[in-house]
């Protein structure tokens, strides 16, 4: 096998065609360069390195080409700010000399820097929990400049849905299919018969789920093709069980993948056929109803909202500061409304100290609970702004409740602004559930950077209105 070689030629080489050079200049006042000015890049490339390393990347200086930390820190920091894909991200590099003086490349003649698919592995690389430190490390930095005041802390959960089909059945076992054939590709020179006996099984289920869709009509032909579906699936499961046990031994990198994609799909389908199975005898879904093949922690989360009364994907507790800056993560998608609160102050602590403790803690009627605000208090929190429900008594001053609702209305609108198409962190097309959670933290890091980046310009404007 041929080494891997860099996308990227060396700064030294000259355009290959002849052009014409253009020279302008950026003002130092330029949003970008003060936005520059203002992060703290040593630490930055500090947090990204770390996780880098963890996925295998050569940020050491070891054998091979190495990782390019100080090209790929600013990078992604600018792919952030301006919220690009890597393809979009790659174009706007080549043609943007604002861009080239904040990633300082005004020296360099060639265009492409990294191509699209090198800037999406480094995108990759840092993982959900990369880009959650990534804005850890940005809501200490908006603290330290003033604009995020961390005095108030509001909080609320909402669904991060991906761009899936309404999950029925059929649809659900096509995915786990399609899956299957496409690790068997990797797989079939190495699993012999077991892979082509395992292939034909997915033919087999594709075709029934096209039959299921096409020429089932009544719900008793429906069901009695989705009966013969799960028996045709439990059959691909246990023939990709074979396959895994033929290949095992090989430590091909891509058989290893193949490998465990097809583990996958055999643990989703032993959770995924009896509940299908249970619905077939009884009508009633199942608890924990599976909803995708590849996004396994998605569920149908009940929101009761004007018009959608269900949602799927993902259940976040987002946290919100004064000031704007937004951290969150991932809880369970049934997890008790009334606990939420207190794992809000827990995740204010993970990112501002163990003992760091807001003034104030705001959050809706879904928390509204004795035990939760005794807790809270127990806690050193002085004022809980949680809604009481019905006509129970709010436990903060009148003056305090027009502040919580303030709060509230505010922190609804920072989930609006996340859930904007600008941000990707509604309706990606990511496969797999450590891909959406790792969009999701992307999403807070874009809103944050241009949070930071419009506190910045606004400082500086203000910093020149002579006073009167």
């Amino acid at each position: 096998m041929s080494a891997r070689r860099d996308c990227t030629l060396s700064s030294g080489r000259g355009p290959e065609a002849a052009g014409e050079r253009v020279s302008i200049l950026v003002p130092q006042h330029h949003p970008l360069l003060q936005l520059k000015r203002a992060l703290d890049w040593e630490r930055l490339g500090q947090v990204m390195v770390k996780h880098w390393r963890a996925a295998g990347k050569n940020v050491d200086g070891g054998r091979g080409v190495g990782w390019p930390v100080s090209l790929y820190v600013p990078l992604l920091v600018l792919m952030a700010v301006k919220a690009l894909n890597s393809r979009q991200m790659e174009e706007y590099l080549a043609e943007n000399g604002v861009a080239r003086v904040f990633m300082d490349l005004q020296a360099q003649e060639r265009a492409a820097v990294r191509d699209h698919s090198n800037i999406a592995r480094a995108q990759a690389a840092l993982g959900a929990a990369g880009w959650q430190a990534v804005n850890e490390l940005l809501m200490t930095e908006a603290v330290r400049c003033g604009f995020g005041k961390p005095g108030v802390l509001s909080a609320d959960t909402t669904v991060q849905e991906p761009q899936i089909g309404y999950p029925h059945e059929a649809g659900i076992l096509r995915g786990i299919a399609q899956r299957v054939v496409r690790s068997l590709r990797k797989l079939q020179p190495r699993g012999g018969q077991a892979a082509a006996t395992a292939k034909e099984k997915a033919k087999e289920v594709l075709k029934g789920v096209k039959h299921y869709h096409l020429f089932a009509k009544t719900k008793a032909e429906k069901d009695a093709v989705l009966q013969e579906l799960v028996h045709q699936t439990q059959a691909l499961s246990d023939a990709s069980q074979q396959v895994i046990q033929a290949v095992k031994e090989t430590t091909a990198q891509a058989v290893q993948s193949a490998v465990g994609k097809l583990t996958q799909m055999v643990a989703v389908t032993q959770v995924l056929l009896p509940q299908i199975v249970q619905w077939l005898a009884t009508g009633v879904v199942a608890s924990g109803k599976l909803l995708h093949a590849g996004i396994t922690t998605a569920r149908a989360i009940v929101k009761n909202k004007v018009g959608k009364k269900v949602e799927f994907g993902l259940k976040w507790l987002l946290n919100r500061i004064e000031g704007g800056y937004v951290f969150g993560t991932v809880v369970g998608a049934h997890a008790d409304e009334k606990q939420m609160p207190l794992v809000a102050l827990r995740q204010y602590r993970a990112v501002f100290g163990p003992k760091a403790t807001p003034r104030m803690l705001v959050y809706d009627r879904g928390g509204s609970a004795a035990k939760t605000v005794q807790k809270l208090h127990q806690e050193g929190v002085p004022k809980v702004g949680i809604e009481p429900v019905g006509q129970a008594a709010w436990s903060i001053a009148a003056a305090d409740q027009q502040k919580v609702k303030s709060q509230r209305a505010k922190t609804e609108g920072s989930i609006g602004t996340l859930k904007s198409p600008k941000y990707a962190f509604n309706h990606g097309r990511q496969r797999t559930d450590q891909s959406l959670v790792a969009t999701g933290q992307w999403a807070l890091v874009c809103l944050n950077l241009n949070k930071l980046l419009r506190d910045l310009v606004g400082k500086a404007q203000k910093a020149q209105v002579p006073a009167a």
